[in-house]
């Protein structure tokens, strides 16, 4: 009996070992070589990845309009049911901060599909689930494994194209403001008409659907950081900020850009309720405001952020994101087309800023550019809590004014910030080397910097062929004297 039990234990043991080298075997076409060109990355896997961020990043935001069905499908009181969010935002704070400078140490396509299949396994669980503590539990699970799009940003800066670096990482970006507005949209229109589960259902399916492709598709890239240990990759993102000036500017500024969107997007609701008295339904229409990005930050880095400085884009999407929130503000308060106004254009600018904010760091440590994002995000996570803190504290005691003011505020910061450090400046403070805002710092500079590399690696190749053909007549010399 013992001695059958143990067989069966190792067959099933056998059975687990095969599906985890299923689960970790590479394709051949998606293996690295030693040609780095060869992991260039196409338009189809851009497409991918913003895909797969989608549906990714829908994850932390499917909750927020059926809040008070989950109360009453748990029977919990709509206090206890605003936990969820707020702890599947926590979850995701952690991933950003222990999950995704990995993407420096391990290989990222185990990484990537590992997070991937795990979260798939604990949004399972809340679907079947029906105890409010284990839900709030796996939503921690599911927020700190949903970091995945965090990591193809650094992949899209590291292996696109110099000369299509900018419209890919927005293309990226579009995938996951496209999710954020999925999320809303679908969840909130599906359960109108079906149990609740059926959105988590939909979404498990797509969550199964993007770990087929990525499997398929994503390239096997190699470690960026060889040989470094954990400890040591969590140390950088600490010594980071004060060894950066640009990342820390950069990350200053996506502080107070997403400060001044959740506070816009937070307070929005009690303004057009409270104000305007539209229906649920025509406020959760209402965030279709916010797709502008996804159309257009794919022109805009092609048009703009491609051909000039970051310090140029950046300064025109603050300055008109500004114009756009004092019109809003002003007109917000009698008419529906502040709020119309600042939706369609106030979200394009800040993506707009993050995209080319993304481009300025993407040359900050190329061998930790997951330590970067970490640091980048953390600091936009900040901003994002902030804003929706101080955001509805000054709404509830002045109104949509208040608030407003909070908005011109960060973005009158923010500018100020872009302007005491000069586009060419390598130190804090100062604009030495000039402001010509002609030169981009994406595309010509680094594709001519990646032949130089290119060459001297040629040039050290051939040295090397040439010392060992020297070595080869030298040693040919000397057995031939000998005999």
């Amino acid at each position: 009996m013992a001695g059958d039990h143990a067989r069966k234990s190792w067959a099933e043991l056998g059975w687990a070992r095969r599906a985890v080298r299923l689960l970790a075997w590479t394709p051949p076409w998606l293996k690295h070589g030693d040609d780095v060109k060869d992991l260039e990355l196409t338009w189809g896997l851009t497409a991918l990845f913003g895909i797969a961020g989608a549906f990714s990043v829908a994850n932390l935001y499917y909750t927020n309009p059926i809040l008070n069905i989950l109360a009453d499908e748990f029977k919990v009181s709509h206090e206890r049911a605003a936990l969820i969010p707020s702890v599947t935002q926590a979850g995701y704070a952690g991933g950003l901060l222990f999950i995704c400078p990995l993407g420096d140490i391990l290989r990222r396509r185990y990484l990537v599909l590992g997070l991937v299949f795990s979260t798939a396994f604990a949004w399972l669980g809340c679907t079947l689930t029906t105890s409010f503590p284990s839900f709030l539990g796996l939503s921690f699970l599911v927020g700190l494994l949903t970091v995945t799009p965090q990591l193809m940003f650094p992949l899209t800066v590291q292996y696109a194209p110099a000369r299509s670096k900018a419209t890919m990482t927005s293309t990226v970006m579009s995938g996951v403001v496209l999710g954020i507005l999925i999320a809303r949209l679908l969840s909130g229109i599906v359960t109108q008409y079906a149990p609740w589960r059926t959105v988590y259902w939909l979404s498990f399916g797509l969550q199964a659907l993007i770990f087929l492709l990525l499997y398929l598709f994503m390239h096997d890239y190699p470690i960026a950081r060889p040989g470094t240990t954990y400890p040591g990759i969590l140390l950088r993102i600490v010594e980071l900020p004060f060894k950066s000036p640009v990342l820390t500017q950069s990350s200053l500024v996506a502080f107070l850009a997403m400060g001044m969107f959740t506070s816009f997007w937070t307070t929005l609701t009690f303004q057009l309720a409270d104000v305007f008295h539209l229906s649920p339904l025509s406020i959760g229409l209402f965030a279709l405001g916010g797709i502008s990005p996804v159309f257009f930050n794919t022109l805009i880095s092609r048009v703009l952020t491609a051909r000039i400085h970051t310090h140029g884009t950046i300064l025109i999407a603050l300055t008109l994101t500004l114009a756009t929130v004092l019109v809003g503000t002003f007109v917000g308060t009698f008419s529906l087309a502040g709020p119309i106004l600042w939706a369609l254009l106030g979200d394009l600018g800040v993506n707009t800023t993050i995209v080319a904010n993304r481009m300025a760091i993407s040359t900050v440590d190329r061998t930790a550019h997951n330590a970067v994002n970490s640091v980048y995000m953390i600091f936009t996570f900040a901003g994002q809590l902030f804003g929706t803190a101080v955001g509805n504290a000054l709404y509830a005691r002045g109104g949509w004014t208040w608030s407003g003011a909070l908005n011109v505020a960060q973005l009158g910061t923010a500018i100020a910030l872009v302007l005491i450090r000069g586009p060419h400046e390598e130190g804090w403070v100062g604009w030495r080397g000039g402001w010509d805002l002609r030169r981009p710092e994406v595309g010509g500079g680094e594709e001519e910097e990646s032949e130089s590399q290119d060459r001297e690696w040629e040039r050290d190749r051939e040295k090397g062929d040439a010392s060992s053909e020297g070595e080869k007549k030298i040693e040919a010399a000397k057995e031939g004297h000998s005999q």
